[in-house]
């Protein structure tokens, strides 16, 4: 049996639009939170991590991708074949 396929994502540092997010949908696992966003008309996903003194460091994806394809991404990461 092979091993499942994991794609490695290329996250970006988070920058806020000045702009409220809307969460459409999030998930956490262990110490990462992800959240599939939109703010100001764009989709993205953010994921948090908080080191051991839980400082966050909030990093994105997606923003400027059509919606369909920050899905597909999303659903990636909610089935454990990205991260």
């Amino acid at each position: 049996m092979t091993a499942p396929c994991r794609s490695r994502l290329e996250w970006a540092p988070y920058n806020s639009h000045g702009t409220r997010s809307r969460i459409k949908e999030f998930i956490t696992r262990e110490s990462v939170e992800y959240e599939q966003c939109i703010e100001g008309g764009a989709y993205l996903i953010r994921r948090t991590k908080r080191n051991t003194a839980g400082k966050p460091t909030i990093m994105e994806i997606g923003r400027g991708l059509k919606r369909t394809e920050v899905l597909d991404l999303w659903k990636m990461i909610v089935s454990g074949d990205a991260g």
